[in-house]
């Protein structure tokens, strides 16, 4: 009787311990949840970042017609909404916001905010998550090479770019004169024309749903040249007469004039080389044959002095 008393002494406080941790748990969670913030709870401070995020791609995600019409054809898959909203659940297919708004790259808003700031991460992992593509193309890239962020060329909030052209913004980096054959061939390219080829219409993302390329590993691929040059016939390209690819023997041909060009110039600098090198070693002779020549005329002189 006694052990059984003890027993009932301890489980007693012991549970009521327990629910009232429960219970203070629950109030606590409860005080310090707010709700999912709203563009327009955020624009209260930051109107003009608001401003220029709405009308943006990513506040569009959702309500964006072709977008609509390719997923109500497709059969409205629950997965798209990942990427297209914000707060997506998929075990409930539910969201909190339609269109990628401030929290999906932010985070959750503190509590206490303001005067808590609300985190912002200006790499590339945040776009990485619906962006899989482009960032496995800018993994592979020059840019990733030397870990230049997505915000470095694009406004992050309206989806611009940093610059009014392309062009202006790819010199702002690569601002040294281009002379190499391809470059000057092509003066009224812009560079994103070569280097950031994309997929093309009808292999779409809004009309497939596949993350297609979109040019971010800024190599030039051959189907690049092939959307310009595909009609043009042999005689208007460099051919070799052999036949039904000019392009491809163009291709060749350049290749081969340029390794030439390559080779005479290694030639033009072993030539000057060996010419140095000879007019150092008659140089070095000159002056060995006038130094034995002084010195035989100073011996004369000295021994003539010596015999008078």
């Amino acid at each position: 009787m006694s052990q059984l008393s003890t027993l009932r002494r301890w489980i007693i406080p012991f549970v009521l311990l327990l629910i009232a941790g429960a219970a203070y748990a629950v109030s606590a969670q409860d005080a310090e949840v707010t709700p999912e913030p709203v563009p327009q709870d955020c624009a209260e401070c930051h109107l003009d970042i608001v401003a220029s995020w709405q009308d943006s791609v990513h506040a569009q995600a959702y309500h964006d017609a072709e977008f609509q019409t390719a997923w109500q054809d497709g059969g409205a898959q629950t997965e798209c909404l990942a990427c297209h909203t914000t707060g997506f659940i998929p075990a409930t297919g539910e969201y909190a916001q339609p269109g990628v708004t401030c929290s999906a790259c932010h985070g959750a808003t503190p509590a206490n905010h303001p005067p808590e700031v609300v985190s912002t991460d200006p790499g590339v992992r945040v776009c990485s998550d619906c962006h899989t593509t482009t960032y496995a193309e800018w993994q592979m890239s020059e840019h990733g090479t030397q870990q230049l962020a997505c915000t470095t060329c694009h406004n992050p909030h309206p989806q611009t770019l940093r610059f009014e052209t392309a062009d202006a913004l790819c010199l702002n980096c690569h601002d040294e004169p281009r002379t190499d054959y391809a470059h000057v061939s092509h003066p009224d390219q812009q560079c994103v024309e070569c280097h950031w080829h994309k997929a093309t219409l009808e292999a779409d993302h809004v009309l497939t749903g596949n993350l297609m390329p979109t040019g971010h590993d800024a190599n030039v691929e051959t189907k690049t040249c092939l959307d310009c040059h595909d009609d043009l016939d042999e005689t208007q390209l460099i051919s070799t007469g052999t036949g039904e690819q000019p392009l491809l023997e163009a291709q060749v041909r350049i290749s081969e004039l340029e390794a030439e060009l390559q080779t005479k110039q290694v030639e033009s600098d072993n030539t000057a080389l060996s010419l140095g090198v000879q007019g150092l070693l008659f140089g070095a002779a000159l002056t060995g044959l006038i130094a034995l020549g002084l010195y035989a005329l100073v011996s004369r002189r000295s021994s003539g002095g010596k015999s008078g």
